[in-house]
């Protein structure tokens, strides 16, 4: 009986070896909250809450990590603290960073102008090449498919390419 236990068990501990280990991601990185997510002064449950962030897909710059916990950074405010990692999602969002406005545009070629966004208008990245990304935005009336330039988006880095 003991061998039915203790063989599977093995079996599945040689199977799995980052079952324990830390994520082996990219330091840093952008990740996105899934939903209402507090950023916390420390790495623990029982840390001070610094801020709620109430917004599906705020993206955060993850500057370090451990086995549970991310130190993140609000692209917005500078802002640094800890957050659990399961409040993250692989789903990448931007936040519009320049101010007064950034456009956008309905192709890469820039010919036509779609919008005019102020700072920090929040969307969901669709695609990403060396120098654009397309970028849903959601608003109460209608959704915008715009293309803008990486350099006016906080969440994604220059070098990233997004399918």
């Amino acid at each position: 009986m003991l061998k039915k236990i203790i063989i599977p068990a093995l079996i599945f501990l040689i199977l799995s070896p980052n079952i324990f280990a830390e994520d082996n991601l990219p330091v840093p990185r952008w990740v996105s909250t899934k939903n209402l997510a507090n950023m916390r002064m420390g790495p623990s449950i029982n840390a001070t809450i610094k801020f709620q962030y109430q917004i599906k897909g705020y993206p955060f710059e993850v500057i370090r990590q451990n086995k549970e916990w991310r130190l993140v950074r609000d692209p917005l405010t500078g802002t640094e603290g800890w957050m659990a990692k399961q409040l993250f999602s692989g789903t990448r969002y931007v936040i519009t960073s320049s101010k007064p406005y950034s456009y956008g545009y309905n192709s890469k070629n820039k010919k036509t102008i779609k919008a005019k966004l102020s700072f920090g208008v929040h969307g969901k990245i669709l695609n990403c090449d060396s120098n654009w990304c397309q970028i849903l935005i959601y608003s109460e009336e209608n959704n915008y498919k715009l293309y803008l330039e990486k350099k006016n988006l906080f969440g994604v880095y220059d070098y990233e390419i997004i399918n």
